[in-house]
């Protein structure tokens, strides 16, 4: 798998759900007391400017028909690690990226309802974004301060800074490695701040981070079988 100039081969994809309190409270979730994570699997990655497909199951099911847009800062591992302390964290990180977090909301909601795993609505093809590259760990003194941004057709939908993260990046280190084998190539998300809405296909997202750069990925409808 390539981001940019960068070969990287992660094992799984982890996300931090509810890491910013505006977000949380527009979900009207309650806000996380420890971190809350859920994985993502390897078909949703695309990189390079590839599109984001917008799964025909939803777009023609009225019940399931809203896919939201979370733009999100990760990191990526550069070893291995399992139950490491939060003062060595950055020991483990090789850098930064931009991470978009694709969710088919109403089924989310649904299945959360329901009491059942939300899984599905994560994890359509391409509903993982990254790029444009790895920025390495020495060019960003600090991951915290960050100014954050998403665009709908040059429409600002998210402005954040990552100052605004309950967890910081060593406490969620500390904590996922405490249950989770941590491998090199791996892929952190770190939650997502306010204004997430629906995407539609045909929409041009724009998501950027300070020191990072900027994603440019044009949202298609599916194709017939």
């Amino acid at each position: 798998m390539r981001i940019g100039n960068t070969e990287f081969n992660p094992t799984k994809i982890i996300c931090i759900g509810r890491n910013y309190l505006e977000h949380a409270k527009e979900l009207n979730s309650p806000v996380p007391t420890e971190p809350v994570f859920f994985v993502k699997t390897l078909n949703s990655i695309i990189t390079n400017g590839a599109p984001i497909i917008y799964p025909r199951i939803l777009y023609e099911n009225e019940e399931f028909n809203r896919v939201d847009h979370e733009v999100e800062l990760a990191f990526i591992m550069q070893k291995n690690c399992k139950k490491i302390s939060a003062t060595n964290a950055y020991d483990y990180i090789q850098g930064y990226t931009i991470f978009l977090d694709i969710t088919a909301r109403k089924m989310q909601i649904k299945d959360r309802n329901l009491n059942l795993p939300w899984y599905r609505s994560k994890n359509f093809d391409s509903f993982g974004v990254l790029g444009p590259h790895i920025a390495p760990l020495n060019e960003i003194s600090d991951p915290h301060n960050l100014n954050i941004e998403l665009k709908i057709d040059g429409v600002v939908k998210q402005s954040s800074n990552t100052k605004y993260m309950i967890f910081k990046i060593p406490q969620l280190l500390e904590y996922l490695s405490s249950f989770v084998t941590l491998e090199k190539g791996d892929i952190i998300a770190t939650g997502t701040p306010s204004g997430v809405g629906p995407i539609q296909p045909g929409d041009n997202i724009e998501a950027s981070i300070e020191k990072i750069g900027k994603i440019i990925h044009q949202v298609v409808l599916e194709k017939e079988d």
